[in-house]
């Protein structure tokens, strides 16, 4: 079968990147050709809140494509419909997350739509986004009301969309988990516990738990912090709190909360985007994964943990607790509640749950393959 992508590929970075990357590698395993067709710009950079936009790629990350997307240039959605008609492929995959993108997407699809046969399937992170954006709900309305099929990847987001989409036909749509991350280079040995501190500096004896990606008002990293005080009476300073990431917007405002935290000597905001090669040793390093989230659909920072072994303590918000298994990979407490995440957090050191978790994990996450979710494109891609 051949088969298209349109979403951003290197040298922009990001989860949404690495995913089509992992995507595209097992497509190929599969016997089926892929077409990127890639951004040419990602975000204008007085929109963009993070640090950079583009970096160096891991070398087994990296796949051919063709740059031409930009989001608000018509003339680029012209072309790119082009470059796809030419292309001929089966089945368009967009995988859908902002608002932002939905009037390229929609005039994309569009075109492809009325001049060709090309089926198009929407890979769905979010259908409601996370903050607020003008017009949002008919935004995404006008790109995915063009889409034949869609991948939920939880039952959050499926919900989601018949809220927006009320009309979608049940049966044009699949729900597939988001697959696990390897960031593991092929062919190099995984690092051990104690390798990967060493590599990172970190403490070789100390608890580490792990906040790890984009730091976002919505992912509720203030509640973590305010949380710290109640680790350090439990703990002192045989436990730190990572907080690793690029933050979106304002740094000073996390910087003010660690110090008026109480508990800034166990805090360790280290800032900027982390490269591929980088990823897997934090998750290696780490005890355990905390996503302190307001809100969410679903994350693929468990998916990388997961992928690790590594339990999660998360909160009860979205498609969240569809993957983590409340006392069996991990913990689930409520939202913006820093007592309940700390004590989560005591239970699981005090009550020695970490080989446990870890062995849960090692099970739980056998439902979360690439191949499903191939399997789920190539279901929606034949119609």
């Amino acid at each position: 079968m051949k088969l298209a992508f349109l979403g951003p590929a290197p040298p922009f970075r990001g989860g949404i990147v690495t995913y089509y990357a992992m995507l595209y590698r097992v497509m190929q395993k599969r016997g089926h050709s892929v077409f990127w067709a890639s951004f040419r710009k990602q975000y204008p950079n007085f929109l963009f809140p993070g640090s950079e936009q583009e970096g160096e790629t891991a070398a087994w990350l990296k796949q051919p494509n063709k740059q031409r997307f930009v989001p608000w240039s018509p003339w680029s959605w012209w072309k790119t419909s082009s470059d796809l008609q030419d292309d001929g492929p089966d089945c368009l995959v967009i995988k859908y997350w902002l608002p932002f993108f939905a009037p390229g997407f929609f005039a994309v699809t569009w075109l492809l739509r009325r001049r060709t046969q090309i089926r198009i399937v929407y890979l769905l992170d979010n259908v409601i986004a996370h903050e607020k954006y003008p017009f949002a709900n008919f935004l995404t309305r006008l790109a995915l009301k063009q889409g034949h099929g869609y991948i939920a990847q939880s039952d959050q987001v499926r919900k989601d969309l018949f809220q927006v989409l009320p009309e979608t036909d049940p049966t044009s749509v699949v729900t597939s988990p988001h697959p696990v991350y390897d960031f593991g280079e092929p062919g190099r040995a995984r690092r051990s516990r104690q390798e990967a501190r060493q590599h990172l500096e970190l403490p070789e004896n100390a608890k580490l738990v792990l906040f790890f990606g984009f730091i976002k008002p919505y992912k509720g990293v203030m509640n973590l912090i305010d949380s710290a005080r109640h680790l350090k009476a439990e703990f002192g300073d045989d436990l730190r709190v990572l907080i690793v990431g690029d933050v979106y917007g304002e740094k000073q405002p996390y910087l003010d909360r660690i110090e008026a935290s109480g508990a800034s000597e166990i805090i360790d905001l280290i800032d900027g985007f982390v490269p591929d090669e980088t990823v897997e040793d934090y998750f290696l390093a780490a005890d355990l994964a905390v996503l302190p989230y307001v809100s969410a659909t679903q994350s693929g920072i468990i998916q990388i943990a997961y992928n690790y072994d590594l339990p999660v303590v998360t909160t009860d918000v979205g498609g969240l607790p569809e993957v983590v298994a409340d006392g069996s990979t991990g913990f689930i407490v409520p939202a913006e509640n820093p007592e309940a995440l700390a004590a989560a957090v005591t239970r699981y050191f005090r009550e020695n749950r970490a080989a446990e978790f870890a062995a849960n994990v090692g099970v739980e996450k056998e439902k979360y393959s690439w191949d499903r979710m191939a399997g789920a494109v190539e279901k929606l891609a034949k119609g």
